[in-house]
């Protein structure tokens, strides 16, 4: 028996007995909400302390073996301890999710009961709490690979949407292909998803049959946070004894071994107070060092940076104007990465569609009902003179209906 029903009988009998509440559906998605707050999720072992290219390969191949928790966790590290890297992930994963959202009818289907369909789906959408929350977990998986959230029914309505930790996913390592959610009634082993398909949500936009933990831009990120998180500390340490000139005290012949030791505290203790008491006989010398000026670990910082820009945005010269190029050569660089946008606006679009507007529909008006479509509305910049003089023709001498609403934003 699972722990928490030998803690509490009656919530075991309550949850067998479930379909027998009246008012709630006996045939309808799982009703019971399975993700609840748990002391594991506030566990961390910052796998990115001491970090080698060894250890960084036996991080990979645990996740590979179905226990990624620690690969999600170095990236999660890697966000906090590389500025880079979090401008770069926030400004692909802000693109997404600050974007308005809308619900449409199946298209080619103009006929009333889609339009119904389309408004029930988009009020129930709006009346859920969390569900920007979901979206913003969801536009996480452009990183960590996957994104998975829970959906609660209650009487056959779907009443919430809740976030699933990351540390919470594992596989079976006999079965790699199917994702399990860890619970604190199975800590070890994990609910399978695919067991319950109106109950999960799962966003993965490039997936890989076999391989659930291996997409997304985690993996080449981590190589080039290891490059650049090596030569910074290397780095760190060439400019601390090359940036400081040596301090050189000579003595007369003689001396005792007691005064030479304390000499050569009073040495040490110049790098940080600068102040020192020292004898007529003593000679004291600051020599300069010849690479104080040098920066031998500087290009390799800015390969990293840089390559890390191009592997999240398509392009660099956005962050990296004032280096090289011009504003408007970062204009053109700039609509190669609104093609990522569209492509991850295809992704999302496509997971809720299948996960969470189709359980909704079949929930609500049964398996015949054509499915609605969510999508992201994204306006392209544009020369608004040149668009008002399209729109002109499109709607005076062509007679095209144009949606006001459209207008007023793309204005």
């Amino acid at each position: 028996m699972p722990p928490t029903a030998a803690r509490n009988p009656l919530a075991a009998v309550l949850r067998s007995l479930g379909s027998l509440i009246p008012g709630r559906r006996a045939d309808g998605p799982a009703q019971d909400r399975i993700i609840r707050p748990w002391s594991d999720d506030a566990r961390h072992q910052y796998p990115t302390i001491g970090l080698t290219p060894s250890k960084l390969l036996a991080l990979l191949q645990s996740a590979d073996f179905g226990a990624p928790t620690l690969q999600f966790e170095l990236f999660s590290d890697m966000l906090q301890r590389w500025p880079r890297l979090a401008a770069v992930e926030n400004t692909r994963r802000l693109a997404l999710t600050g974007l308005d959202w809308e619900v449409l009818p199946t298209p080619g289907d103009n006929s009333n009961t889609a339009q119904t369909v389309a408004d029930y789906v988009r009020q129930t959408l709006d009346h859920i709490e969390r569900f920007r929350d979901s979206l913003d977990h969801l536009a996480n998986a452009i990183g960590f690979g996957i994104g998975v959230a829970e959906l609660v029914w209650e009487a056959g309505d779907l009443i919430d949407v809740v976030p699933v930790p990351y540390n919470r996913l594992i596989v079976d390592p006999n079965e790699p292909w199917r994702v399990r959610v860890r619970t604190e009634d199975e800590p070890t082993r994990g609910v399978p998803i695919d067991d319950q398909p109106l109950k999960w949500l799962v966003h993965q936009p490039r997936p890989k049959p076999g391989r659930p933990f291996s997409q997304g831009l985690l993996r080449a990120s981590a190589l080039l946070y290891l490059a650049q998180n090596l030569s910074f500390k290397d780095w760190l340490i060439f400019s601390q004894i090359a940036g400081m000139p040596v301090r050189v005290a000579q003595f007369e012949p003689g001396t005792p071994d007691a005064d030479k030791r304390e000499l050569l505290k009073m040495l040490e203790s110049l790098g940080t107070d600068a102040v020192a008491a020292f004898g007529k006989n003593i000679d004291l010398k600051f020599i300069e060092s010849a690479h104080s000026g040098q920066r031998p670990y500087q290009p390799l910082q800015e390969y990293c940076n840089t390559e890390v820009t191009i592997l999240w945005l398509g392009q660099h010269l956005t962050t990296d104007i004032r280096q090289s190029g011009s504003r408007a050569a970062a204009e053109i660089h700039d609509r190669v990465r609104e093609d990522l946008l569209v492509n991850d606006i295809a992704d999302e679009s496509r997971t809720i569609r299948r996960d969470l507007i189709r359980p909704l529909v079949q929930a609500r008006f049964g398996d015949d009902v054509p499915t609605p479509i969510f999508r992201r509305s994204l306006v392209q910049a544009v020369d608004t003179r040149v668009l008002a003089d399209v729109l002109s023709v499109a709607v005076n001498q062509l007679g095209l209906q144009v949606p006001t609403s459209w207008v007023h934003q793309a204005l």
